[in-house]
């Protein structure tokens, strides 16, 4: 699997592998899935505040403990969980809820649990909790795989 920004192949054909090739991977500005071309996009830079909202969110629906260990493959479950729930929506739900207008005006926390609850949303995350909770002693291996991937991606950056 080859990207556009050559120092992300490395973690990208990683993500293609844990994923077992259901989709594209690609990095990108955030995490997110483009059901159109089935297209797992991540980053190593998410903002922190939707990091805190999300570990809040998780502890409190799913009583799943985010760890700075578990993150990355969280995300990638969570994006991966959209390709494997998307047929529970129709496409009129998915573009709605994409373009959820009446979240912009509220306050970030706020905004951001509301995000976290939007129904397409919510079946991604369930989806990445069953399937980590599941296969524990894999989804360690793969925290271990990503932490070594990203420390070798941010010495490079050095």
């Amino acid at each position: 699997m080859r990207i556009k920004n050559k120092k992300y192949n490395r973690l990208a054909s990683l993500v293609f592998k844990f994923i077992n090739k259901e989709c594209y991977v690609n990095y990108g500005n955030y995490f997110a899935y483009d059901p159109t071309c089935e297209t797992i996009i991540f980053n190593l830079n998410e903002d922190t505040i939707v990091n805190q909202q999300w570990e809040i969110f998780l502890k409190n629906k799913f009583n799943f403990v985010l760890t700075k260990e578990n993150i990355f493959t969280m995300s990638i479950l969570h994006e991966l969980g959209h390709h494997y729930t998307e047929n529970l929506f129709s496409d009129e739900e998915w573009e709605k809820q994409a373009s959820e207008s009446t979240l912009t005006e509220m306050d970030e926390i706020r905004r951001q649990q509301e995000y976290f609850n939007l129904p397409i949303e919510l079946a991604a995350t369930e989806w990445a909790v069953n399937t980590y909770l599941t296969s524990l002693s894999s989804m360690r291996k793969w925290n271990y795989r990503f932490a070594c991937a990203i420390k070798h991606l941010q010495k490079k950056r050095k």
